[in-house]
């Protein structure tokens, strides 16, 4: 698995509702918590977010702005907490990736 061997990677799961991939990123996230590893959870609606253990949206977690453009960033600071937490976390788990504008993954 990528996370085990520190590789990086995206990955992306795609299935129609009811098929269990809310069930599959809490299986993964507990999993690798389990070890003692930072797990990311993030979505890019609220509504979904609710669904996510620890979940939060993804513009509320990395400051992702409003109104995207192609100079787009996100805005946190080197040396916050917020900062080292993104260096210490394992696996970030994006629900609904692909409704989020494709500035907003150039930004972060």
């Amino acid at each position: 698995m990528a996370v085990e061997q520190n590789k990086g990677g995206v990955f992306f799961v795609y299935g129609y509702d009811g098929t269990g991939k809310t069930c599959l990123w809490k299986t993964l996230s507990t999993a690798i918590r389990s070890k003692g590893e930072i797990v990311l959870t993030v979505a890019s609606s609220g509504i979904a977010s609710l669904l996510l253990s620890g979940g939060r949206t993804a513009h509320s977690t990395f400051h992702i702005p409003i109104n995207l453009n192609e100079d787009s960033t996100c805005y946190i600071d080197p040396g916050t907490d917020e900062a080292q937490l993104l260096e210490k976390t394992k696996l970030i788990i994006w629900d609904e990736a692909p409704m989020a504008h494709k500035h907003g993954f150039q930004a972060l």
